[in-house]
Parts: C-alpha cells; structure tokens; sequence
C-alpha cells in the first residue's frame, strides 16, 4: 500500500462506510461546505462488499410513511441526475381482494406524499407491461410510471467523485478497529493503517452497526438479515421482447417476493421464507470470503430449501410455487445465480438516524436500503452542518427514525432480535396500521395494569408500555348510546365499546391512564430563565399556574406541545406525550439546559402513575376525596395544586384534553393502586368509567387539541398549525428568528378540521384532500365525533381553502367523500364544558 492510500492523521469529518449511504452524506456536506471529510470503508471502493454491492435496486418511492415515501422520491431524483437511474416504472400486484383494496388506498398514499403518476391497472393492462406474467393469478396492480432501478455503486462512486472535487478524501481497504471518546465526545477513530483525529464521525456502516456501538458502549437495535435473489437463465418472453423497453420492476406482496429485468434474463428477490438472522460479529471479512466462496462479506450461501419449501410461517406457498404461478416461465427455468444477500431491520423497520446522545459529535446513519439511500445522506448531512434535518432544503419529521426514540429495553438482544424477526416476517405483509406485536409484550405495566385487565382492556404495546385503547366491560354501554358500524378495514382492531366510552365520558366522568405520558422535572435558580429561552410561551407566571406552549427547533419546526406547571418559584413541571416522543423531546430540553449548576433537568417518568378524571361529574367524584378546594374559583383552570387524594401525595393539574371538566393527578408510583382504588370508589355513584387511547383521540379531535406526531410535528410552525396562542413574542426563545420571518413572509397552508357530510362516514388518515384534480393536502388525523356525530379529518389546507364552509373532497380507497371545511372547535366554542 502506497502513502496516498493511508488515510491522513486528522480530519473534520470522518464517515466510515463508503456504500451509497455513506457516499450520499459526504457529498451533501461537501455542497454544504465541509471540505475536511475523509471516508474510510473497510472493503475496496466502491463496490465494498455491504448492501450496497448486492442490492438489486429497486426503487418503490411509495409507501405508507410520509418520511420513506419523501426519501425515496428524493433519492430517485438525484440518482437520476448522476444517470445512475434507470426510469423503467414499478408495478406492484394484488393476489387477494384484500391487496387490491390495499393498492387502492397505497395509490392515495403517493398522491398524498408528491407522487401524482400512480394509476390502477387491470390484470390486462398488467401483461401488457410484463408480458411473462399470468394475468388469471391477480385482481390488478398499482403502476407509478416514475419508479425504477438504481445502480447504487454506480451513484455511490459519481457522488464520491463529486465529493473529491470540494476536498473530500476516499480510503478503501482501511478497516475501523475502534472509536476514541472523551469527556463525552468524540475524538477520533482507529483504523488498520493509524488513528484518524476527528471533530465529527458518521457511522454508515449499516449490517456492521451494532459492533461500533459496541466499540462507544451505545446500542444499536439493528438485526442483519439475509433474504434470496435469484436471476433465471434467459426467458423467452424476454428474449423476444423489444430492447428499446425495458420491463417495469414488479412486487408481487401477497407472497413476499419481488421481481426485476436482467436482460433476457428475470430476477426474483425472496422474503418468502423463515426469518434468517445473522450477528454482526459473524460477517466475515473479506480474508475469509474465498474460503466460503462468496464475493462480499454481507453475502451467504444460497439455501434452496428456503426457497423450494415453504417456510415462511404466515404463507401457504413456497417461493418457487408461488414465483412460478406468477411467472409461469419459472416452473422449467434453470438459475445463473443464487444468494443469499443481507441487508438490516431494526424493532420497528425504520432507520436509525441521529446524533448520539452522550457523545458529542457521533452520528449514525444505518439501516438504511437503497430505495431511500440519496435522501437519507441529504438528511443527516443538513442536520450534522445546520443543527436541523431538512429533506431538499425542507423541514421534515424523522422523529420515527431518530437514534432518540429507543427505550432501554431496546438494548435487549432478545427484544430486538424477536421484534426484527417480526419485521422481516410482515415487510411484505398486508398488516394493519393497528396490529400489534405477540412476542416481548407486557415490559412496562402501569400500577393500574391488573384492575385494567379485570376490566377486558384491549392492549396496544406503545414503546414496552401495555397501554389500554379500549375496555370490554364498556360494551354494555351499547344498550344505552348508538355507534356507527365501520368498514371491514377500519374496523379491524376497533371496538364499538370506544364509541360507547367516548359518548358516556361526556356524559358521566372517565378515567384515563396518564402513567406512560413523560414527567420531567426542571427546578434551580436558573430554571426560570432557562425555561423561558427554550419555550415559546410566557414561562414567567406565579406558582400554582400551568402554561401550554410550544418547544421549537431553531427552523421554527414544532419538537413539542406541553404544559409546563410551576410548582414553587424554582421548581417547575413537564409534561409531555409518552414513548418515543417523550425521550426525544426529553433529550432535547437536557441537552439546551445550562452546565453551570443553576438547573436541574430530572425526568420522574418511571417513578410516577398518572390518572385522567375528566367528565361533568368529575368536581362531584373528587370533592370528597381531595384535602384542597376544588371549586371553581378556588381551583380555576390551568392551575395546580400539590395535595393528597385520600392519603396519597399528588400533583393536581386542572387541565383536559378531552375538553371536559376535569383535573391530571400525578402520585408517586407506589400510591397508584390506592389512587384507583380512591378515585374509582368515589366515582362509582357518578356512573364512572374506564376510558382507553382511542377514547382520549376522538375526544381530543373534536376540542381541536393538537395531538404531536400527527397534526403537529418539525414540519410545520406554530402559526400553520393555528397554535399562535402558544406564543408569546415578547420573550426569546430557541426558534424565535425562524417565527418572525415566517409571520413576515405569511403561512400560506393552515391546520384545519373537516367534517364529513355522508353520515356515518369514517376515513384514515394519510388520504388526500382534493379540488378536482389538484391534491390540496392529506388527513393528518381522522375519526369520528360521536357527540358531533360526523366523521372528522384535520389536514394543512393553503390558506385559501380555510374558511369555514369551503367545500373539499377527500379520497379514501378509490371513493370521494364530499367534506366542509369548518370552524374549530367542534365541540363547546364557548367552553362552557371545561370551565363550570
């Protein structure tokens, strides 16, 4: 090896994986402006021996997640502009009516996300298209003629060259042995050929993740997996098709498989069979590959019985049968190729993507497919230089993939093995948005847990929390108010008993568990002063009064929506949404707080329970109970107490989300089976209820509370999101320069609810709102109102289309649903409700 091809002793920016991920962010940082990167990959440049190498390309930009849908689409753009793309269009078939109805709402989905080409094709229309495909075996398919094939080493190797002409440095064959932290940042890595000093290092390393976060003591919850593909020897169809058009790529979902054009010769990618996990620590390098007779590390041998037996626990068909109903040519067909090629899932199949949160300067960028590659390096590269991720010079979400949104369970080998296993399984699965996984439930159970059970709750998981949607005892509440029957699909994993609770909590008084929601305590002598620079409220209020405000990003992008309860004068409470947002926005309040000692930011999460009582009857059901007055005037809304519920020490909060009556009661967690005991016997004459998430949603749409992650997100502003109340200008605050200019140049879309005028009618969110043929915006969340007693959709209109009255249609699964734009809120303008 030559001096030119040892690394330098130092650099800015050091990313270690030079496949397309890799490449993608060190050419986006080089137009950002970086001209000291250097990447190193273990394996020759570029054709590493990762993902990358053996990936077939494909690029199916829709998808149900606005995040991976918009990556995708990105990726295909630039790819296509370093002509390492090829526009040959996608097809996806439907086996079953199920799939068919599916590609129906999929089609809405693109529309909804930026991609207008997509059309519903007959099994006819299929054949013309794929002419070796047998039209007799499908109810149809989804084209989007804007689909088709990267060569990702191709685009990763012209992205490098780009990237070298504003100073980037490329080494192959350069294998990082260890990453050096101190004092909680990082300072360099260690590679074969010497130590590199670094300011920044981004792990692109994808099925080789978890060993770095070995190497820094972080977990990194990412299972490599291998799948098959297949290329057949040539076909005839193909051999005799004209050269000039190349077939578009085909999935064929119903049997997990997937299918491209090799010349005269047809490829055929295979989930269809058992999960294939691998340890990282079991991809061999490349000192190993010819002793296993493999051409790249993320490579393994071909297993054929994965593909002529079915294995696959949820298919009734082995790959081979089912690949050759499809393609009858397969039946007779010999293979030019076979493998077994690796890739990644995580627990949830979504990137991990995001700075570490106690090592400064550490990023990741993993599990990350072709299909969204060009996209993904966009991202992190905006976020590394500009503090904010940004997708094309846009605000984006990717609280869904940020490295911020794992739990400590997360870190279990077991649970990330079971849950990336189950991610395999249904990649190609028509699973519904609310199915819920079997295996390594019940991690975190409120104190509440075994009454809820005697109760029939219908248990959701939520980040390791078993959090009630529903209760069963709450079926007999059927005699009493009358629910809508609900389609076959959006009335899978619902209950008619959420309806009847919705309905009776306004009439009567509920209980809501409020244990997963996140508690962070703030307090010091700074904690004022603090507080007020990262909120966008007015913080500055007396003690014994709660605000609601918003937390921004320096864009202006809404991190949050929370109360904020000043207990004493240096002594405040937060309180957020529960999950995953909750550790993202918990980092987010840490990492701004001061390092002088002058606050103290204290997440009590897992040391309190929370209870919800919210109804008319909820002053009657706690006024007996509760040591303090809780009249009116003596408990006015938006104010706290700290007090006793019988003999338990809580923190009383007169707030709702439900737009009732009604106070939060926050108790050490060991008080919680006797603050249910208390509050439940106290409600009994009142007709109390239990009341679960899907409750708590339906009621919160029809008040207009925003809920985070839907209707709000780093997407969008305050202002668009009708959320100015939350706002206080006279005081400065992180996001504050990115608001004046916004009011300065004007909110052209606006956060608004619809009503549907069909009675009874209920649509899903991600669906589009249309004017004729222009897509004026997507439901950011749906439902119906049972005491408004019309379906309800809220989505971000331009301006133009926000006055109350204006007449739009939504599109759901192939029908349009006229639907009015309306005033909000819904339910008691007057709140009249919430403040007796």
């Amino acid at each position: 090896m030559s001096a030119s091809d040892i690394p330098p002793d130092e650099a800015g920016t050091v990313v270690v994986g030079a496949g397309c991920v890799g490449c993608s962010a060190a050419y986006h940082l080089s137009e950002l402006g970086r001209e000291d990167i250097v990447v190193v990959d273990r394996g020759p440049l570029f054709e590493t021996g990762g993902s990358t190498s053996h990936a077939p390309g494909l690029v199916f930009q829709t998808a149900g997640n606005k995040l991976m849908c918009e990556m995708a689409q990105y990726t295909r753009h630039l790819y296509d502009d370093l002509d390492s793309f090829r526009t040959c269009g996608g097809i996806e078939v439907a086996y079953t009516d199920q799939r068919w109805e599916y590609l129906k709402r999929k089609r809405e989905w693109g529309r909804s996300y930026g991609i207008e080409d997509g059309k519903l094709l007959s099994p006819e229309a299929v054949e013309e298209h794929v002419p070796q495909i047998d039209p007799d075996s499908i109810h149809g398919g989804l084209y989007v003629p804007s689909d088709g094939k990267a060569h990702a080493v191709d685009a990763s190797e012209t992205m490098a060259d780009l990237a070298r002409e504003y100073g980037a440095e490329f080494y192959g064959n350069t294998e990082v042995t260890d990453l050096e932290v101190e004092d909680g940042k990082i300072i360099g890595v260690v590679t074969e050929h010497g130590r590199i000093e670094a300011d920044e290092v981004l792990l692109a390393t994808n099925i080789w993740g978890p060993l770095f976060g070995e190497m820094v003591g972080v977990d990194i919850p990412l299972k490599p997996c291998a799948h098959q593909y297949l290329v057949s020897e040539p076909i005839a169809e193909l051999a005799e098709a004209d050269r000039e058009i190349e077939q578009p790529i085909l999935r064929h979902q119903d049997r997990s498989l997937y299918f491209r054009q090799h010349g005269d010769s047809y490829g055929v990618g295979s989930y269809n069979h058992e999960p294939l996990l691998v340890e990282p620590e079991d991809i061999h390098g490349p000192d190993r590959l010819d002793d296993l007779g493999l051409e790249y590390p993320s490579l393994r041998e071909f297993t054929a019985h994965h593909y002529v037996e079915n294995t696959h626990p949820d298919h009734e068909q082995s790959a081979a049968d089912a690949a050759g109903e499809l393609i009858p040519a397969f039946e007779d067909c010999n293979w030019q190729s076979r493998m077994n090629g690796m890739f990644c899932f995580t627990p949830d199949g979504m990137p991990i993507l995001g700075e570490t949160a106690d090592i400064d300067g550490l990023w990741w960028a993993l599990a990350v497919w072709v299909t969204q590659s060009g996209g993904v390096g966009n991202v992190i590269a905006e976020w590394m230089e500009n503090g904010t991720p940004r997708l094309d010079g846009d605000r984006i979400d990717v609280t869904g993939a940020s490295i911020d949104r794992f739990q400590h369970h997360h870190g279990a080998d077991r649970f990330v093995h079971d849950r990336s296993a189950q991610q395999y399984r249904e990649v190609y699965q028509l699973t519904h948005p609310r199915d819920q996984p079997t295996k390594e439930r019940g991690l975190r159970r409120s104190p509440y847990y075994p009454r809820q059970r005697k109760l029939d709750a219908e248990f959701y998981a939520n980040d390791g929390w078993e959090s009630p949607q529903w209760y069963g005892t709450n079926e007999s509440l059927l005699d009493e108010y009358d629910v809508p029957d609900r389609s076959e699909w959006l009335g899978r994993n619902w209950s008619k008993a959420q309806g009847a609770e919705h309905q009776a909590v306004r009439d009567r008084v509920g209980m809501y568990d409020l244990t997963s929601f996140t508690a962070i305590e703030v307090r010091g002598v700074g904690a004022e002063q603090f507080l007020q620079g990262l909120l966008s409220n007015d913080i500055a209020v007396s003690p014994g009064r709660v605000r609601y405000t918003t937390m921004l990003n320096e864009d202006g992008g809404i991190l949050a929506d929370l109360t904020v309860s000043r207990l004493d004068g240096n002594r405040f409470l937060i309180l957020t949404g529960g999950g995953s947002s909750g550790t993202t926005q918990g980092r987010w309040i840490r990492d701004h707080a001061p390092d002088d000692g002058s606050v103290k930011v204290v997440d009590r999460t897992s040391a309190r329970c929370g209870l919800g009582v919210w109804g008319p009857a909820a002053r009657k059901t706690l006024e007996g109970v509760v040591e303090t007055d809780i009249s009116h005037d003596a408990f006015p809304f938006f104010s706290c107490q700290e007090t006793h519920v019988g003999s338990v020490p809580v923190t009383m909060l007169r707030v709702s989300f439900v737009g009732e009556l009604g106070w939060e009661l926050y108790a050490p967690s060991e008080y919680g089976a006797q603050l249910w005991e208390i509050v439940w016997n106290a409600g009994e004459e009142h007709g109390i209820l239990p009341m679960g998430d899907a409750t708590l949603n339906s009621m919160s749409m029809e008040k207009g509370f925003r809920l985070w992650g839907t209707d709000i997100s780093p997407e969008y502003n305050p202002y668009e999101a009708n959320l100015s109340f939350a706002v206080d200008m006279g005081t400065d605050f992180v996001g504050k320069d990115a608001l004046v200019e916004a009011k300065e140049s004007g909110v052209d879309r606006r956060l608004v609810p619809l009503t549907l005028d069909e009675p009874n009618a209920v649509v899903c969110t991600g669906h589009p709102i249309v004017d004729g043929d222009a897509v004026l915006g997507y439901t950011t969340r749906a439902d119906y109102g049972y005491t408004i007693d019309a379906g309800i959709a809220y989505a971000y209109l331009p301006t133009e289309y926000t006055e109350s009255g204006q007449s739009v249609e939504v599109e759901y699964q192939g029908q349009r649903f006229d639907a009015t734009v309306r005033d909000e809120p819904l339910f008691d303008p007057e709140r009249t409700k919430i403040l007796r």
